[in-house]
């Protein structure tokens, strides 16, 4: 695990260029003749698994502020939503800034909604126009995500910043 939230920015940085990818990638293909039946199956599934994969990175960010910023891990049947949720308010207020815009949130939520998707059916099952919204809203929430973190990094208080947990005698 990354051991600070620079290293959450170099991982960011990453996920925005492999996104920059997807893009130019699907541009690329949307302007060339369309491949039939099977082929074009194993494209939208490898597309749906990649918009799914950039999203658990997303989500692994916001779960590295919930452990390590804001020492309070996000527990339950539905953490996914809960954990979205706390990153885009402030934590024990004033101290902690919200990480992500109510805006990007609702992406954000819209996307993991679709990894769920993604990981729970088959892939031949896949809709085709689902995926390609799902596509652009990927480039539209990640490049926002990676604004908006950068900025809530430059609002880190020393204080904040992540560190050891202590542990407790009984």
């Amino acid at each position: 695990m990354p051991a600070s939230f620079k290293d959450q920015l170099a991982v960011i940085e990453e996920m925005l260029r492999e996104v920059a990818r997807m893009e130019t990638g699907e541009k690329r293909f949307s302007a060339g003749p369309s491949p039939g039946g099977y082929e074009r199956e194993l494209r939208l599934a490898g597309l749906a698994q990649r918009v799914a994969q950039a999203y658990t990175i997303i989500e692994g960010v916001l779960g590295y502020v919930a452990r390590r910023i804001d020492r309070a891990p996000v527990t339950g049947e539905d953490w996914h939503k809960k954990l979205i949720a706390r990153c885009s308010q402030s934590f024990d207020h004033p101290e902690r800034q919200a990480v992500v815009s109510a805006v990007v949130a609702e992406e954000l939520l819209e996307l993991c909604e679709f990894r769920h998707v993604v990981r729970n059916i088959y892939p031949t099952r896949l809709d085709e126009p689902r995926v390609r919204e799902n596509l652009e809203r990927l480039i539209r929430a990640a490049r926002a995500f990676g604004a908006e973190c950068k900025a809530f990094a430059a609002g880190l208080s020393p204080a904040r910043k992540p560190r050891r947990r202590r542990r407790t005698r009984n």
